[in-house]
């Protein structure tokens, strides 16, 4: 009889990494554990698809077995990656909702309730310490409420990410920024960004960066006399070529032709 929730796998305290030989493919293991990994030193990689984020001191890496993520120290680093991670069965479902809500990665306190409760099961498994397997689940189950808990209250007291990404897009839309780059900036693939920026504002981020910068272009267009490829640097376009055929198809018509109908001088 399965009489318990939660079922501890192996843990680690503290392990160090300093080899490009250290590389793990959740995708290849058979699996239905889930992996909280949380680096006190220095960093490590996760790869899922074509996004590469990196995982640095007071960051955690949670991650499902049979999943195509791989996580393993970048060769291109010279400092040791130390961690502590536990693997458990049980919590497979609640991993994954908070994988979909706060990434991959997601930032802790060092001192909090959550790397406490992940030290305690580590340095219980390592001594060999729990009493009994409901022992372990509850320990186990003090991990899991811990950090959703942690992972809810950060979120609760500061702006969400969507809305910070929503000031950061406003404010730099007319560099030459790209949507990869500033998931990367919040610790998330383009894909998990993309998807929960969709849902709370209702249009993908290159769909709002794009308009972004459609407005500032019909901007300048309508009050400066610059010329079509400075309107595009200016307003974060590539090439012209790619700024004309995005405005056309957004307004109905060429900038050449909006310019010519709306232009309005600044005044002397």
């Amino acid at each position: 009889m399965n009489d318990v929730v939660f079922e501890l796998v192996s843990s680690a305290l503290r392990e160090s990494v300093r080899s490009p030989t250290y590389h793990w493919d959740n995708a290849k293991r058979v699996g239905l554990g889930v992996i909280v990994q949380f680096t006190w030193r220095g960093e490590g990689r996760l790869r899922r698809g074509g996004s590469v984020l990196s995982c640095a001191v007071g960051q955690a890496l949670l991650m499902l077995e049979g999943t195509p993520t791989e996580y393993y120290y970048p060769a291109e680093l010279d400092r040791p990656w130390e961690f502590s991670w536990v693997n458990f069965l049980g919590a497979r479902p609640v991993i994954a909702d908070l994988i979909q809500a706060y990434g991959d990665v997601v930032t802790l306190d060092a001192g909090g309730e959550t790397a406490g409760e992940l030290m305690s099961i580590a340095r219980l498994y390592e001594s060999k310490g729990f009493r009994d397997r409901y022992h372990t689940s509850e320990a186990l189950s003090r991990l899991v409420c811990a950090l959703a808990r942690e992972l809810s209250r950060v979120r609760a007291e500061g702006e969400s990410p969507v809305r910070q990404a929503e000031n950061y897009l406003r404010d730099h839309h007319r560099r030459p920024i790209n949507i990869k780059e500033v998931a990367a900036g919040f610790s998330m693939s383009r894909e998990h960004f993309s998807r929960i920026f969709h849902a709370e504002t209702g249009v993908t981020p290159a769909h709002y960066l794009r308009d972004l910068r459609l407005r500032t272009a019909r901007q300048l267009l309508c009050g400066t006399g610059m010329p079509i490829q400075e309107v595009a640097v200016n307003s974060g376009f590539g090439s012209a070529t790619h700024f004309c055929r995005a405005f056309r198809w957004a307004f109905g018509e060429s900038p050449g032709t909006v310019r010519s109908t709306n232009f309005r001088a600044a005044p002397m």
